[in-house]
């Protein structure tokens, strides 16, 4: 694709791509499962299903977390629906414990909420670089401002959920108002994400330069409708790629390499 274009701001996805969200969600899963299986008299099966289980579950194999986005669960519906599909592979024909998979998972996976050790270097050169960046995500502005606070980054300064933008990625709106709160035109806006669909193609289809992130300790992204990792053979034509952070640099500086 040649040389990358020079941008004047950057607007990210949040969910695995400045949050270790995944990692949170295994072991709170496997936690949480242990719980259950406690709970109904029930033991979990070796420890390789279980890994299988929760990554079916952070993977969202099944697609209901897209069901939330449409409107057809609530965000508590789609988490027991995906509970319900992780542990029936478990062996354990139970409908999963609302309290426990709500208030007590929340807890859980709050408490393990983290960014990648690659953010803070890179927000500072953005910052140092008086170079603008936001957030636009696929869950509600007042939940994921939540999870920027959980995390230290209360110095976001445009964030777009999909309350706020009236439609999810990969729907321009989501995009085209994140451009609107930098202040610039899509042209000259790189979007950082990890998802080939809703980042990668909804970027490049709304005018923004697109970057897909390839992280090695990505969830499998080959287990349905889910949120998976994503490898090279997944990048869409137009769609830039890199397998950190540090690849955001080159758009701001050219001092860094892609893949």
């Amino acid at each position: 694709m040649g040389e990358p274009p020079r941008v004047r701001g950057v607007l990210f996805d949040l969910d695995d791509t400045l949050v270790d969200l995944k990692s949170a969600q295994l072991v709170t899963f496997e936690e949480t499962a242990a719980r259950q299986a406690e709970l109904t008299g029930g033991r979990l099966p070796e420890r390789d299903r279980v890994a299988a289980a929760a990554l079916h579950f952070a993977a969202d194999a099944n697609g209901h977390y897209q069901r939330y986005m449409d409107g057809k669960l609530d965000f508590l519906g789609q988490r027991l629906a995906r509970a319900r599909d992780a542990l029936e592979l478990l062996g354990l024909a139970t409908d999963p414990d609302p309290q426990l998979w709500g208030r007590v998972y929340e807890q859980r996976v709050r408490s393990r909420w983290a960014l990648f050790e690659d953010v803070g270097p890179l927000l500072c050169l953005l910052d140092d670089s008086r170079i603008p960046w936001g957030v636009v995500t696929n869950n509600t502005a007042e939940y994921q401002r939540g999870k920027l606070a959980a995390v230290g980054l209360y110095q976001v300064q445009v964030l777009v959920g999909t309350d706020t933008a009236g439609a999810p990625k990969p729907d321009a709106a989501p995009f085209l108002a994140g451009c609107a709160g930098l202040g610039l035109d899509p042209a000259d806006v790189l979007y950082v994400g990890d998802n080939p669909l809703k980042d990668g193609l909804g970027a490049r289809d709304a005018g923004l330069v697109s970057l897909l992130i390839l992280r090695p300790s990505a969830v499998p992204g080959d287990l349905g409708g889910g949120d998976g990792g994503t490898s090279t053979s997944q990048v869409p034509a137009g769609v830039w790629a890199g397998d950190s952070l540090e690849s955001v640099a080159r758009f701001v500086t050219g001092a860094k390499p892609l893949l």
